[in-house]
């Protein structure tokens, strides 16, 4: 028969007595350095099973269980020292980093799992087996390795935050845990059929704008097209202003850069000038632009606080899914179009990177000394092969 440690019979009901570690928080309130509580069972079965769970409540730490099972004389509060909680530590970064509401609600995630798994512990008391633990119950979970990541990411960043910048702790316990992410669905890049199948769409093929409000009027028409002939992030794309597209030397240029107070990139390399397609232009981008005022090139586009592409993203997601492109061929796929396009038009892996916003690869004279000009840029961008042949209902 199964035999649980600290399980015992008292007159018709079933006890369990639970001895804490050293480090646990309610040894400041219990002396003995014991729990013992009633079951409120005379069958064996289910005290066993009740009272697993309950020693694991009291040894993980659980802090809203740890008080459901405590008389209320009893009961333990939060440190009301500032920082001295995940949750605590979390509000101070978002504050303190000026964090979207994307990042602090992530943020935010990852601190409730960790205390639904691992329960609530001060900062001091959080160690590196219980990142082990953690790690452990994410890849057991219902979700992507990259999900997974993600949350001990958090967790490891609030950690870091906490020892670097506020000093709190001397070290992150959890530095060196890691989750490999796997690609459990590679993107593909879009092929002729199924680019052939998107182009024939009513939106290229008749001019007729999609009217779904996150697909932001002619920006629904533009913004596949522009990636198609340039390779740039949707997110990078959403948020363009009149201003970031000139002229030099005869040649159009879009910059893509952060210089906007609600413009974001995701590195310091993304931040670059891609010639304009001539494509785009006979398809009639600039005639687009004359028609709009300064600022947002896309002023139907709504834009979602700290992700510019957000909703455009949704809606094109939505959009695939309708003409029944595969999962794996999404917006982002122009981009790795792009790529390959690119290489097979020989262009260099340093005029590539430099176009699509990537660390230039190679050497250290490639990376520092390399000055490319809009004419060599527009050269290659040229060499991108035209899909839209069939298109020109100008809008």
């Amino acid at each position: 028969m199964t035999r649980l440690t600290g399980l015992f019979l008292r007159g018709s009901k079933y006890y369990m007595r639970v001895v804490l570690p050293l480090d646990h928080p309610l040894r400041a309130i219990r002396q003995s350095g014991k729990i013992v509580l009633s079951l409120n069972t005379s069958e064996y079965r289910s005290a066993l099973v009740e009272g697993l769970n309950k020693r694991a409540q009291i040894l993980t730490g659980d802090y809203l269980a740890l008080n459901s099972i405590l008389t209320p004389s009893k009961r333990i509060e939060r440190p009301t020292e500032p920082h001295q909680s995940l949750r605590d530590l979390h509000i101070q970064w978002v504050e303190s980093h000026s964090a979207s509401k994307d990042s602090d609600q992530a943020c935010l995630r990852a601190v409730k799992l960790f205390e639904k798994h691992i329960g609530y512990f001060p900062l001091s008391q959080i160690s590196r087996k219980m990142g082990d633990e953690f790690r452990v119950w994410l890849l057991k979970q219902s979700t992507s390795s990259k999900t997974a990541r993600d949350r001990l990411v958090w967790i490891k960043g609030l950690l870091n935050y906490a020892s670097i910048e506020l000093e709190l702790i001397p070290r992150n316990p959890w530095r060196g845990i890691e989750i490999k992410a796997r690609t459990e669905s590679p993107r593909q890049p879009w092929n002729e059929e199924w680019l052939t199948r998107l182009l024939n769409h009513s939106i290229w093929n008749g001019g007729y704008l999609p009217k779904k409000r996150k697909a932001g009027g002619p920006a629904g028409y533009w913004l596949p097209l522009i990636a198609l002939y340039t390779g740039a992030r949707c997110s990078e794309l959403c948020q363009l202003n009149t201003k970031d597209i000139t002229q030099s030397n005869g040649i159009w240029i879009i910059s893509i850069s952060d210089s906007e107070l609600e413009q974001n990139l995701k590195s310091q390399s993304s931040k670059r000038k891609v010639p304009i397609h001539r494509e785009l232009i006979r398809l009639g981008i600039l005639e687009y632009l004359q028609t709009i005022q300064e600022g947002s090139v896309w002023p139907e586009l709504p834009k979602r606080t700290g992700k510019s592409g957000g909703y455009f993203s949704q809606y094109f997601s939505e959009f695939r899914t309708e003409i029944g492109a595969p999962k794996n061929m999404d917006f982002h796929s122009f981009r790795h179009l792009a790529r390959t396009n690119l290489l097979n038009g020989g262009v260099s892996e340093t005029i590539i990177d430099t176009l699509l916003g990537h660390s230039i690869s190679g050497s250290i004279g490639a990376k520092v000394y390399t000055h490319t000009t809009n004419q060599i840029l527009n050269e290659a961008i040229n060499k991108l092969p035209i899909y839209t042949q069939k298109i020109n209902q100008k809008i």
